[in-house]
């Protein structure tokens, strides 16, 4: 007797099901570009201000310059100033001068009005570029002189007699560059005032 097989259960074929959808890299990052875009210019914004401050800030640098006319006078912070003398050293054999350098010398008489002024070495600035100089002076073998100081003195004064406050010249040299031309400004910054005198220079 033959036995009919039974017949075999047909495959089922697997549903199709569409392939998960990837999102582009711009969706997936959209959070972190979203921060990005907010994050950079307040750090932008947040180191410039830093900066600023520090150099600027809690009086660290004066913004306003009192312009003092040529060959005259100004008085300010508790001072007169002026006028300037200045001019390019021509011997500076003996000096410790650095190749390709010049020595810009400067000299700012300082009479006080009655009591002793306080100030900062002044700062030779190029008037073109904002570059600075400090004033160099043992650095390059120029002796210390009290009668000439680079600074303000306020040590002269005899708080029982004001008048013994006399006038004084302070002294300065730049070195700087021989192809770095004029003109120049010569800042001068007294304590306690929020402004600051300015020499025009062109030596």
């Amino acid at each position: 007797m033959m036995t009919i097989p039974t017949p075999l259960r047909p495959i089922a074929h697997a549903e199709s099901t569409p392939p998960p959808r990837r999102d582009g890299w711009w969706r997936t990052n959209r959070l972190a570009l979203v921060a990005l875009l907010v994050l950079v210019p307040l750090v932008g914004v947040g180191v410039w201000w830093n900066e600023w401050y520090s150099y600027y800030g809690y009086g660290a640098r004066k913004v306003t310059a009192v312009q003092v006319p040529k060959d005259g006078t100004i008085e300010l912070g508790g001072a007169t100033w002026g006028p300037l003398k200045s001019g390019e050293a021509k011997d500076t054999s003996g000096l410790d001068m650095p190749a390709g350098t010049r020595l810009l010398i400067a000299s700012v008489p300082v009479k006080p009005d009655g009591t002793a002024v306080t100030c900062d070495s002044p700062l030779l600035v190029q008037q073109s570029t904002g570059r600075e100089w400090a004033p160099l002076r043992s650095e390059v073998g120029i002796p210390f002189s009290s009668d000439e100081p680079e600074r303000c003195v306020n040590d002269l004064a005899d708080p029982a007699n004001p008048a013994s406050v006399k006038p004084y010249s302070m002294v300065v040299g730049f070195v700087v560059p021989d192809d770095v031309d004029g003109p120049f400004w010569l800042d001068v910054d007294p304590t306690g005032d929020g402004r600051f005198v300015r020499f025009s220079l062109n030596p």
